[in-house]
Parts: C-alpha cells; sequence; structure tokens
C-alpha cells in the first residue's frame, strides 16, 4: 500500500518523493527507464496529472515528481501512482498494490 501525502491547494512544494520496490523490497533498477507520475480521481477515476518524474537514484529506485501550481487547484483525496516503463519495453505500476493517498487541502 502507498502512504498518504498532503499539500495545500495552490502549492508546489513539498514534492513527493518514494522508492520504487519489488516484492523482495528492494529498490527497483531504473536505469534507462521512463518513469511517470500520474493522479487519478478517486475510485478508478480519469487520470488528471500524467507527466514525468524525475529519477533521483536509478540503482536504488528513488523517484520525485514536482508540481506544477495548477496540480494542486482542487481541494480533494486522488490516487497517485508511479509508472515505469522498461527498457524491454514492459510497464510496471507503484506501487503494486493499492495507491498513493494524495490529499490537497486548504
Amino acid at each position: 500500500m502507498g502512504e498518504t501525502f498532503s499539500i495545500a491547494a495552490g502549492d508546489t512544494a513539498p514534492r513527493i518523493q518514494a522508492v520504487l520496490r519489488d516484492g523482495a523490497g528492494d529498490g527497483v533498477k531504473l536505469t534507462g527507464a521512463d518513469v511517470r507520475f500520474q493522479v487519478h480521481q478517486p475510485r478508478g477515476g480519469d487520470v488528471i496529472i500524467d507527466e514525468p518524474a524525475e529519477v533521483i537514484d536509478d540503482e536504488a529506485g528513488v523517484v520525485r515528481y514536482s508540481w506544477d501550481k495548477s496540480d494542486t487547484n482542487e481541494l480533494g483525496r486522488y490516487r497517485a501512482e508511479f509508472v515505469v516503463t522498461y527498457n524491454s519495453g514492459t510497464v510496471e505500476t507503484f506501487p503494486n498494490v493499492g495507491a498513493h493517498d494524495v490529499v490537497i487541502t486548504r
């Protein structure tokens, strides 16, 4: 399961950062991979953010997303995931079970 991340409406900090882990709990290797940050409306709703994420440590699986001011305009609770496309073309979504909860507050 993911964690809960809170940010105030209109803010661009703090950035959301995560360690993408495999089934054994080790950070996944991201060398050459494309990583995107996606935010969804609750309960399987539409994707409202689909932007590139920054790979901080490609050996340890550390990624982050820097918010744009327009990303945090709408108050509410959302689901967020990091989607990795590896060099082989395979796609994996993190967290593997559930999603990160993103709460945009006043």
